[in-house]
C-alpha cells in the first residue's frame, strides 16, 4: 500500500508540473498581449492570474483523464518499466498540444481579442490551410516555437520518476479493495476540480466574476474554451417577454414599403480584409495608410459610427451578406444551425431578376465561404481554383489583390445587368504578404499590416479605375466595408468597443444624393436593409438590421463573444453577461477608453437597452431554433 501512495504523490507532482507551465504560457499570453489588457497593475494582475489556477486545474484534468484513470486503477502494472515510458509519452504528448493551443493564441488572439473557441476546429482538419501556411508560422513566430520547446523539454525533463521503476510487483488480493475504495475517493475529489465548486459546472462565462470584460481573456485558457465549446453551439429559448410583447422592442421583418418603382441597381460589396477605421485617415482623423479610400470618401456617405458585428472573417459573411449576426458560442457558418433557412441579398434580388456571384481569391473551401455563398443564394463562386493563375498566389492564402481585383472587374462587365456581387480581399491578412514590385512603394508604420493595408488600397484603387471604363459602372452602388478589425495603434481602438470600428461607405458615381457623413449608430448588419432601402425593394425580408436611409428608426450595434454582449446605441453601450445580466455602462462619446461605469446612476438608459437587447436575444434564439428567418 506504500507503494500505491507513493504512486499517488508522482501523479501529483506530474500535474502539478503542467500547472506550473500553463501559469507560464498565461504569463508569455499576458506579456505578448500587455497593452490590451487594462488595470495593468501588479496585484490586479496577480489576483486575475491566481482566478485562472481553476481553470488550469479544470484543462489538466480533463485532457489528462485518461493518463489519471489509469494511475487510480488498482494493480502493479504502475510499477512496470515499460508502463511508465508509455505513460510518461502519453503525459508529454498530450500536454504538449494542450500547450500549443495556448501559445498559439499568444498571437492569434491579436486578431480576434478572445480565446479560439471549438469552431476553428474544421478549419484546422478539415482545411490545408494550416499545412500550407505553418512553414510561414514558423518563421514569424519563431519565438513561441522556441518556448512551446522550452515547454516540452521541461515535461520531459522535471517530470517526476519512479525511484526504480519494477518489472512487476506483487499485490495481496485485499489491498486491491483499499487501493479501489481510495482511487474512487480520489476521482471524486479531481471532478470537484473539473467542474468548480459551484451547483453548476465551471464555465467560460464565470470568469467575468473576476474582472471586467476585457480581462476576461486573462482568467481563460485555450484548451478550456474549445473544450467548453464543442458541441456547445446549441442556443436555448428565452422568454424575457410574450412574443408580442418581444416584438415591440425589435422587430426582424422589415418592409420598406415605397411608392416609387424598384430601381434595379447593380450592387457591389467590398469587404476588405483587417481594414481598420483606424487605418482610414478621413474616417479617423489620424495619418491613414488609404489614400485611394481617402479620396473617394469625400464623393460617397460614410458613416464614422460604424462598427462590425464579430472579430473575425467567418462571423462577417453572414452579417454583411444576410443582416444575420453570430449570437452563440460557434459562428453561423460551423454551427448546427447552417443548413437553416434564410433571406440574404443574394437570394431576394435573385427574385428580381438579378445575377450573382461572390469572389474570393483563397483556396475554394476557405472558411467555408463557399457552402455559405451557396446557402445564401449566390449562383456562381469564384475562388483560386477559377482565377487559375499560379504565378499571382502570394504563397500564403491566396491571389494578390491587385490581381484578382482586375479579374473581378473583367468578370463582372460579362455578367447581364443587373447583378449583384460581393467581393473579400485577403492580401492585408497575416503574413501580409505584398509583390516584390511594390517593395518601399507603400508607407509603413508602427504596424506590420500597414504596408499591406497601403496595398490593399492602391488595388481598390486600381479596379476603381479598370471598372469607371465600363458601361455597367454608372448604374451602379458600391458598398464598402471591412470584416473586422485588425491590431491597434491608440488606446481608443483598443477598447471593447474601439476594436469594433469599421468602415461603412455607399458611394454611387450617378448618384450625388449619397454624399457626406452621417453619426448614426451603423453596424455590419445594416448594409442589406439599407441596399433594399436604396433600391425601393417594397417586400418583406428578416433583417436584424437597419436601414441607414431611415434615420427615425432604432440605429445601434451588437456584438457577442465569450459569453458577453455588447449593445450600442444614442452614444452609449451596455455590457450584459448572458447569465447574470447587465455589467456595465459607458457614454463612449464623453468617455471614449470607457473608464466610468454608469450602470448604477444612468438606470433610465440602462433599463431601457436592455429591453431592447433582451427582446433581440429572445427573437435571435426562437428564431433560430425553429427556423424562422425568413418570412413565410
Amino acid at each position: 500500500m506504500e507503494k500505491y501512495f507513493v504512486n499517488l504523490l508522482l501523479l501529483l507532482k506530474r500535474l502539478t508540473l503542467i500547472l506550473l507551465l500553463l501559469t507560464i504560457s498565461r504569463l508569455v499570453f499576458y506579456i505578448l498581449n500587455y497593452s490590451y489588457f487594462s488595470d495593468p497593475v501588479i496585484w490586479e494582475t496577480i489576483k486575475l492570474f491566481i482566478a485562472g489556477i481553476q481553470y488550469d486545474i479544470a484543462t489538466i484534468l480533463a485532457f489528462n483523464i485518461l493518463f489519471i484513470i489509469l494511475y487510480l486503477l488498482p494493480g502493479s502494472y504502475h510499477f512496470h518499466r515499460k508502463v511508465h515510458t508509455i505513460m510518461k509519452i502519453l503525459f508529454i504528448v498530450v500536454n504538449g498540444i494542450v500547450l500549443a493551443s495556448n501559445f498559439a493564441d499568444c498571437e492569434y488572439f491579436k486578431f480576434v481579442n478572445k480565446r479560439t473557441t471549438a469552431d476553428i476546429l474544421p478549419y484546422i482538419f478539415l482545411s490545408d490551410d494550416l499545412v500550407t501556411l505553418m512553414p510561414r508560422f514558423i518563421r514569424d513566430f519563431w519565438y513561441l516555437f522556441m518556448i512551446w520547446f522550452s515547454t516540452l523539454f521541461a515535461l520531459w525533463y522535471f517530470y517526476p520518476n519512479q525511484v526504480k521503476p519494477e518489472k512487476s510487483i506483487q499485490i495481496l488480493w485485499f489491498k486491491y479493495i483499499y487501493q479501489g475504495v481510495f482511487s474512487i475517493l480520489l476521482l471524486g475529489i479531481f471532478l470537484v476540480g473539473f467542474r468548480g465548486t459551484r451547483l453548476k459546472p465551471l464555465r467560460i462565462i464565470d470568469a467575468a466574476r473576476y474582472t471586467e470584460t476585457k480581462n476576461i481573456p486573462l482568467v481563460l485558457n485555450t484548451p478550456f474554451t474549445i473544450l467548453k465549446t464543442i458541441g456547445n453551439s446549441r442556443l436555448t429559448e428565452k422568454s424575457y417577454f410574450t412574443e408580442e410583447e418581444a416584438i415591440t422592442y425589435f422587430n426582424p421583418v422589415k418592409e420598406y414599403s415605397s411608392d416609387k418603382n424598384f430601381n434595379p441597381q447593380n450592387i457591389v460589396i467590398f469587404v476588405l480584409e483587417s481594414f481598420s477605421k483606424e487605418y482610414i485617415g478621413a474616417l479617423s482623423g489620424n495619418e491613414g495608410y488609404t489614400p485611394f479610400l481617402d479620396s473617394l470618401i469625400h464623393h460617397a456617405l460614410v458613416f464614422p459610427n460604424a462598427f462590425s458585428n464579430g472579430k473575425r472573417s467567418i462571423e462577417a459573411m453572414p452579417s454583411i451578406m444576410a443582416s444575420l449576426p453570430t449570437l452563440m458560442t460557434s459562428s453561423y457558418i460551423s454551427s448546427g444551425y447552417a443548413t437553416n433557412s434564410i433571406n440574404s441579398l443574394a437570394s431576394l434580388l435573385k427574385d428580381k431578376g438579378y445575377h450573382t456571384s461572390f469572389f474570393h481569391g483563397g483556396s475554394n473551401g476557405t472558411m467555408g465561404f463557399d457552402n455559405f455563398a451557396h446557402s445564401a443564394g449566390i449562383d456562381e463562386y469564384y475562388g483560386m481554383n477559377e482565377y487559375g493563375k499560379g504565378k499571382d498566389f502570394d504563397g500564403n492564402w491566396g491571389i494578390f489583390d491587385e490581381e484578382f481585383l482586375q479579374f473581378y472587374a473583367t468578370k463582372l462587365n460579362s455578367f447581364e445587368e443587373p447583378f449583384f456581387s460581393s467581393v473579400f480581399t485577403l492580401s492585408s491578412h497575416h503574413p501580409y504578404t505584398i509583390p516584390g514590385k511594390y517593395k518601399g512603394k507603400f508607407r509603413k508604420g508602427p504596424l506590420k499590416i500597414l504596408e499591406a493595408i497601403g496595398y490593399g488600397d492602391f488595388s481598390l484603387k486600381r479596379f476603381f479605375e479598370t471598372a469607371s471604363e465600363m458601361l455597367w459602372f454608372e448604374n451602379t452602388l458600391f458598398v464598402i466595408t471591412a470584416d473586422h478589425t485588425a491590431q491597434a495603434i491608440k488606446p481608443e481602438y483598443i477598447t471593447n468597443l474601439g476594436q469594433f470600428r469599421v468602415p461603412i461607405i455607399f458611394f454611387h458615381p450617378a448618384d450625388s444624393s449619397l454624399r457626406g457623413k452621417k453619426n448614426l449608430i451603423t453596424q455590419q448588419l445594416d448594409i442589406m436593409p439599407s441596399v433594399f432601402d436604396y433600391l425601393n425593394y417594397n417586400e418583406p425580408f428578416i433583417s436584424f438590421g437597419n436601414s441607414v436611409f431611415r434615420p427615425r428608426e432604432d440605429h445601434f450595434a451588437l456584438t457577442f463573444q465569450n459569453g458577453i454582449y455588447q449593445y450600442i446605441e444614442n452614444g452609449y453601450m451596455l455590457i450584459y453577461n448572458q447569465n447574470e445580466g447587465p455589467i456595465s455602462l459607458y457614454h463612449f462619446e464623453t468617455d471614449p477608453l470607457l473608464e466610468n461605469n454608469l450602470l448604477r446612476t444612468s438606470q433610465n438608459t440602462r433599463i431601457e437597452m436592455i429591453k431592447k437587447l433582451q427582446s433581440i436575444i429572445q427573437v435571435y434564439n426562437h428564431s433560430m431554433i425553429r427556423n424562422e428567418m425568413v418570412v413565410r
